[in-house]
């Protein structure tokens, strides 16, 4: 879980940096930090912890990540389902996908060429252009409405243009 390990070295870093003989025990071996630095980055450090709840967005992945996995277990577990099974758990998987959370249209751009990538059976020219700063902050921002071309829309716009 990224986020959850995002959260336990966050939480590292409040209590190593907050310790006031931090500072002290680097002097030690030649490197001298300024306490207001020291408490700057156990201030961003927490408040990035604090406002991005990194274990809480872990906690609600696995959630989700859970009753999807059930609702799966159910529906292949029945091999002569009825139509009103399948409107059931069809029922169900919109009520899962009604508590996920925003779009990462960033992250859903990246997990898109990563599939492309994996399944060997597309041109590169499919996968979608990210900005460096999509790429950046795709974690913190939805980016709701960008558009990202694929590079053959690119290429096809470039062509026409010249």
């Amino acid at each position: 879980m990224t986020l959850d390990r995002w959260n336990r070295w966050c939480s590292f870093l409040v209590i190593v940096l907050g310790a006031a003989a931090m500072a002290d025990a680097l002097k030690i071996y030649g490197v001298d930090i300024q306490r207001g630095w020291v408490g700057a980055a156990v201030a961003v450090v927490g408040a990035a912890q604090l406002v991005f709840d990194f274990g809480g967005r872990a906690r609600d992945h696995q959630t989700l990540q859970r009753e999807y996995y059930h609702l799966l277990s159910n529906i292949e577990a029945e091999a002569q389902p009825s139509e009103e099974r399948v409107a059931g758990w069809y029922s169900q998987m919109i009520r899962i996908a009604g508590d996920e959370p925003p779009m990462m249209r960033a992250l859903d751009a990246k997990a898109y060429n990563d599939a492309i990538d994996a399944s060997g059976y597309y041109d590169r020219s499919q996968r979608l252009i990210i900005p460096v700063t999509h790429k950046l902050l795709g974690q913190f921002l939805s980016f709701e409405g960008v558009p990202y071309d694929t590079v053959a829309e690119v290429e096809e716009r470039k062509k026409i243009a010249a």
